[in-house]
């Protein structure tokens, strides 16, 4: 019965995200990180966490991409680091953007979008946070 339920709940929720769609006139423009609310355990990731908790995402109309923090760690300023003259597009599915240009196949930053009680999240696929971000 709780395998039942549970699959029932993965089914519901994996639902929900699918009936999402966005166009690229709703993601453009600055989005800042209000509120961590899903960050991965374990103590390699505070530094990471500490800097996107004050991130503000910037996607473009011509597709540039920006991500800055007011609490810069060495691993994020790899991150940024890496995301100079990257693009962001809007994936296929309609609820994903991915982070990067041509040469690495927009690999560089996978975010999934969900709006939860009309509260935007991004989730990050590669660090499996979970941000509360608004729109600016």
């Amino acid at each position: 019965m709780k395998k039942q339920l549970l699959v029932f709940a993965i089914l519901l929720f994996t639902n929900h995200i699918m009936s999402q769609e966005y166009s690229e006139k709703d993601i453009v423009g600055k989005w800042k990180v209000v509120k961590v609310l899903k960050k991965p355990e374990g103590p390699n990731f505070t530094d990471i966490i500490k800097s996107f908790s004050s991130a503000t995402f910037q996607f473009e109309e011509n597709a540039d991409f920006k991500i800055t923090t007011l609490d810069k760690t060495k691993l994020f300023a790899m991150l940024t680091d890496i995301t100079i003259d990257a693009k962001w597009r809007l994936n296929n599915n309609k609820y994903a953007i991915s982070i990067g240009n041509d040469s690495n196949k927009y690999s560089i930053l996978k975010i999934i979008l969900v709006e939860v009680d009309d509260k935007m999240i991004f989730h990050l696929d590669e660090t499996e946070l979970d941000l509360e971000v608004v729109k600016e």
